[in-house]
């Protein structure tokens, strides 16, 4: 079978063709700092950028394995390969610009992305899955404007099909900005709801139990439906505040955070506040492969605070072993054993 044959019409929607642009220059493998600064710039210029840029970014996610096709890299690889430097705030060269903003290379990379996903992925989708690997992280960008980072290990499955946006959260963690809309959103893990309205608030699903914590506006929690009452209001939720409920048990209020704090995880940190080195470690074996294994109830009791990068599991051991009586060792498989100094 010959590969699809692909074209560009020239004109068009020019916010379409900027936004393709830059999606195609921030996937090069010489991409630059100063190119991220130029595409933030134009991204806060204009409410239609940002659109047009979601609009790809959803195409992208929704490709899947068929993002990878060779033609779609050889369209993205044309497209940045002689294309101008973005330029600086407050430049005063529109043609330069135009011509990299209008360059066809980088639509085509997105026509040929539309060209070469089987004939279900371009059919309208009911649901849409979106997952991260151990150690990744991810932020898309919804229908409706709505924008949702997910951490390390996470699984969602989105549905706006019908009279309500449906978010279905299966594992891990997610922080939502909610655009407003007459649609309630809401986040369904197996434990209950979290219903919404314009409002940005972190949802995480760890070992049977759901903890939502919220930065801004109003929120109201849910519990699981049941076969005789369906689903009973558990409380609301105001700035700062956090709470966690497992399937059909009552709502536990926890330790408020400052209003407007966002979750730390978003920036690459953990933070640990008197904490049980096993939950520690809990949380840290979630970013990596590498597990940390402690050895002994002692030390499985011990209690942490400190901020640590998600990403730098040693930097957190060798904090250990420096201010606690824990030695530590390697096993056979790989893992980091954490046991009792003796």
């Amino acid at each position: 079978m010959k590969p699809p044959r692909l074209s560009v019409i020239e004109g068009g929607d020019p916010f379409r063709r900027q936004a393709a642009t830059w999606f195609a220059r921030l996937r090069a493998d010489d991409v630059a700092e100063s190119d991220r600064q130029g595409w933030q710039r134009w991204m806060a210029a204009d409410a239609r950028h940002r659109a047009a840029y979601e609009r790809i970014e959803r195409l992208w996610s929704a490709a899947g394995e068929h993002a990878q096709h060779p033609q779609i890299a050889e369209r993205l690889r044309d497209a940045t390969a002689e294309a101008p430097t973005a330029p600086k705030r407050g430049s005063r060269e529109p043609v330069a610009w135009a011509r990299y903003a209008l360059g066809a290379g980088a639509l085509a990379a997105v026509v040929a992305l539309a060209a070469v996903m089987p004939r279900w992925l371009q059919r309208p989708v009911v649901e849409t899955v979106y997952l991260t690997q151990v150690g990744e992280s991810r932020t898309i960008a919804l229908d409706d404007g709505s924008r949702v980072s997910m951490d390390t290990d996470s699984r969602l499955v989105v549905d706006f099909s019908g009279d309500q946006r449906r978010i279905v959260l299966d594992h891990g963690r997610a922080y939502f900005r909610v655009a407003k809309a007459k649609r309630p959103f809401l986040v369904h893990t197996e434990d209950g709801s979290v219903r919404a309205v314009g409002t940005e608030f972190e949802v995480y699903r760890r070992n049977d139990t759901t903890e939502v914590a919220l930065v801004e506006g109003r929120v109201a929690l849910l519990a699981a439906p049941t076969a005789d009452a369906g689903q009973a209001a558990l409380g609301t939720l105001d700035p700062g505040q956090k709470a966690s409920f497992r399937k059909h048990q009552p709502l536990h209020r926890l330790a408020p955070a400052a209003p407007g704090a966002l979750p730390t995880w978003l920036s690459g940190k953990l933070v640990f506040e008197d904490q049980a080195l096993s939950a520690a470690v809990d949380e840290f074996n979630r970013y990596s492969r590498r597990r940390m294994v402690l050895s002994g109830e002692q030390v499985a009791r011990l209690r942490v605070s400190g901020v640590f990068r998600s990403d730098d599991p040693h930097a957190f051991v060798e904090a250990l072993e420096e201010l606690y009586p824990v030695a530590v060792d390697e096993s056979s498989g790989g893992d980091i054993v954490i046991a009792a100094r003796r």
